[in-house]
């Protein structure tokens, strides 16, 4: 007859080591504050002593460690430190037993819950939560888990949306918290005092970025003359940006510009018309006037339009083109006289290409010269010289533009609340409104920024004109010229007080056909070479 016997299990044998030995529990302890406030302090000191203290006295338990997060949100595990090198340690099967003071503690997220207490479970680890009295090895664990882990996603969701609601009633009511900023000494109270050393350091990096240095090149510059970024010797290319497009600097605040849609995650993105913005004046002292700050945005937020890069090794470089196919003039190395390199510039991109113009190459150090030949000749021919500084003056006052441009924002600031509370046939009239408004901001915008610059140039050709044996500054060709074209083996250099280089680039040939208001030849005897050149004013 057949029979059963029933081999009860022996957990003893589960629990020894290699030399038979019964192994003691290995225990560790998870605590988790959320802020740095005083109360919750004290409270996380306590859970540390507490768990410390009974893991030790248990004689059955090894004390593995104490892991412990403090203001640290419990929305998202990956963001925990300390919380992740348990959960390590647990994978690689060196804990047995964790000891947490409540679900909400271990994780407010039901899905990382719920995970982990079934990975965790799955290789022998098991988690005890004190406040709820559930172990993760309960068959009936998970159900609870679900419901109580839910309760506490929720709670978290609560918080968050009165942490929200208080700091916006913060913001209405004018108060900031601005976080420590370079060029700034952060009070006690909050309040912002300028670090007259750094101050000097941020008015530089808008001066040369204004004047075409990229964002790369301020940075070299600043390293090579030695000035340290706020914390580390060396300035990163992001540094020397959120220097250039942070409002702060002319004393305003624009507060909540970005916002945190998920509170799981806790994601910061841009605020584009995701929530209300509030606008600061004068809430401190300023470095940057606001008008130089708004040409820095005109040039930062359209690269390709205004050119960031009008600083290169080689000054030429995207300023003289071909009058006949329209494309730039780039350098070539051919040889070397007596030791030096000869280098030649034509439009010649691809020798093997068989439509290659046929335009004559130009010799790059005498091309180089024939332009400080012109830009000295206009400096010294005192008819010529008053004609260009009259023509470079700006009409308006830089001031002026920016209150026009002030006014204007303004009024889109209006439209655009108007626009959120207008009926959908309305939307079309509103629509048009707020392009015709965009246009003018940009107008006004490029208007500032070439101000700014034909100022600069006036000031660069009065400091030449002071002592014309001199060198011409490299800066000079394209803040003088907009472009400079190659015609038959001549140049035609186009001055130009408010349109780019690719502005001009549209009307190549009708550029030639303008009044000339300058003309020389340059000869190099050493070269027995020579080239013609023309000045024309681009009204």
């Amino acid at each position: 007859m057949r029979s059963v016997e029933v081999i009860k299990a022996n957990q003893q044998i589960n629990k020894a080591d290699n030399s038979g030995e019964i192994r003691k529990k290995r225990v560790c302890a998870y605590a988790r504050v959320s802020t740095d406030d005083e109360d919750q302090i004290n409270s996380y000191k306590a859970q540390i002593d507490e768990y410390t203290t009974r893991i030790k006295e248990n004689k059955e338990w090894t004390f593995i460690g104490m892991f412990a997060d403090q203001g640290i949100s419990g929305t998202q595990t990956k963001k925990r430190p300390e919380f992740m090198k348990m959960i390590e340690l647990a994978r690689n099967q060196e804990i047995d037993l964790i000891l947490v003071k409540s679900i909400s503690r271990f994780a407010r997220n039901t899905v990382d819950v719920l995970s982990l207490v079934r990975e965790l479970r799955f290789i022998g680890c098991i988690i005890y939560f004190e406040k709820e009295n559930l172990y993760s090895d309960d068959p009936k664990i998970d159900f609870t888990l679900a419901i109580l882990s839910s309760i506490a996603q929720e709670e978290s969701r609560s918080i968050s949306t009165n942490v929200k609601w208080s700091i916006e009633k913060r913001f209405k009511a004018g108060k900031i918290h601005v976080p420590k900023i370079y060029g700034y000494h952060k009070q006690e109270d909050g309040s912002l005092i300028v670090n007259d050393t750094q101050a000097e350091i941020v008015k530089l990096i808008f001066s040369l970025f204004i004047e075409g240095y990229n964002i790369n090149d301020i940075r070299k510059i600043l390293e090579d003359k030695g000035n340290p970024s706020s914390s580390k010797p060396l300035w990163s290319y992001s540094s020397v940006r959120s220097i250039l497009t942070n409002e702060k600097y002319t004393g305003n605040t624009i507060l909540q510009k970005t916002v945190t849609l998920d509170y799981l995650t806790h994601k910061q993105i841009p605020n584009h018309n995701l929530a209300d913005k509030y606008y600061i004046k004068n809430s401190h002292e300023a470095i940057i006037p606001s008008a130089v700050f708004e040409i820095a945005q005109t040039i930062y937020n359209d690269k390709e339009r205004y050119s960031t890069n009008l600083v290169t090794k080689y000054p030429l470089t995207n300023l003289i083109y071909c009058k006949k196919c329209g494309r730039s003039l780039k350098r070539h190395h051919v040889g070397e006289v007596g030791r030096l390199p000869k280098i030649n510039l034509d439009c010649k991109h691809n020798p093997r290409n068989p439509k290659a113009c046929d335009a004559s190459w130009l010799d790059a150090n005498l091309v180089q010269d024939t332009i400080d030949q012109a830009i000295k000749d206009m400096i010294s021919n005192s008819k010529v010289f008053k004609r260009i500084i009259e023509y470079l003056t700006p009409t308006y006052p830089l001031n002026a533009l920016y209150k026009r441009l002030e006014r204007l924002s303004e009024e889109m600031v209006e439209l655009t609340n108007i626009k959120a509370s207008t009926e959908p046939y309305d939307l079309p009239k509103i629509e048009h409104e707020e392009k015709i408004l965009d246009t003018e901001i940009k107008k006004i915008r490029k208007d500032m920024l070439h101000h700014h610059r034909n100022t600069s140039t006036i000031n660069t050709l009065r400091d030449l004109e002071k002592d014309l044996t001199q060198d011409v500054p490299l800066l000079l060709y394209k803040k003088l010229f907009g472009l400079i074209i190659h015609q038959s083996g001549e140049l035609i250099c186009i001055l130009s007080k408010a349109h780019e280089t690719h502005e001009l680039l549209h009307l190549l040939k009708e550029q030639t056909k303008r009044p000339v208001f300058l003309e020389n030849l340059h000869i190099d005897y050493k070269l027995k070479k020579g080239i013609n050149y023309k000045v024309i004013l681009h009204e």
